[in-house]
């Protein structure tokens, strides 16, 4: 029996092609060679650009994770595995943001993953709930590095997002979910300093894949040179 895995996040989810100012193809996207390489999945993309944890975005509306999650979730439900991957965005929806409050906002975002059997109109009141997932995100490169149209907050996430992805492997040790830090798998592309090209997204779905495998959430579809394809 399949098992069925919904991946929750930003653009980096959605896919954003800072080169060419659109989307990946299907098949490059990372949550999409996460599904080719792994064994009896299927996969739910829920990628939206701008995504915070918990905030909301003047300016951008239906950004709050935590207050979309819910619909996400009872979309693709039943559940075996859900894959949390924000954070980028809070610090360019609130100035001053903390990266511990980014962890609380993660941590709201477990709580409401493992309610979904006993939440109010919930279609799958009896089934366990699903795993969990902490992905961190990438790191971003300082502006002066970057070749095209920079974010003005590169400098300062350059400094923050290494210490949120700290914290949120402390917070996955707490909640006993799964952890994978996207830094160990891919770098931004130097033309925004902050999103992948398809190089470093297709990376970023074979690390993920494989640390789902190394956790023994599932095992790796075909043969080996099906991964070797993955990383083109």
């Amino acid at each position: 029996m399949k098992k069925s895995i919904l991946v929750y996040g930003d653009s980096l989810v959605w896919g954003r092609n800072a080169s060419q100012k659109d989307r990946h193809s299907f098949d490059d996207r990372w949550p999409n060679v996460l599904a080719s390489i792994l064994k009896d999945v299927s996969v739910w993309e829920a990628g939206l650009g701008g995504r915070t944890t918990d905030l909301e975005f003047v300016g951008r509306p239906g950004r709050n994770g935590l207050k979309h999650l819910p619909v996400a979730l009872l979309q693709a439900a039943p559940l075996d595995l859900v894959i949390l991957a924000l954070g980028t965005n809070d610090p360019f929806a609130e100035a001053g943001r903390k990266p511990q409050d980014t962890v609380n906002a993660m941590r709201a975002l477990i709580t409401a993953t493992r309610d979904l059997p006993t939440a109010p109109g919930s279609s799958v009141p009896n089934t366990s709930p699903p795993k969990v997932m902490i992905v961190s995100p990438p790191n971003c490169l300082p502006l002066h590095s970057v070749t095209g149209e920079g974010f003005p907050e590169l400098d300062d996430l350059t400094r923050w997002l290494p210490k949120l992805a700290n914290l949120y492997e402390k917070l996955a040790i707490e909640q006993q979910t799964y952890f994978a830090d996207a830094a160990n798998f891919c770098e931004p592309d130097p033309v925004d300093g902050l999103h992948l090209d398809v190089e470093n997204t297709r990376k970023l779905g074979v690390g993920i894949a494989k640390a789902l495998v190394f956790a023994g959430f599932a095992d790796f579809h075909g043969r080996q040179t099906n991964l070797d394809q993955a990383w083109r």
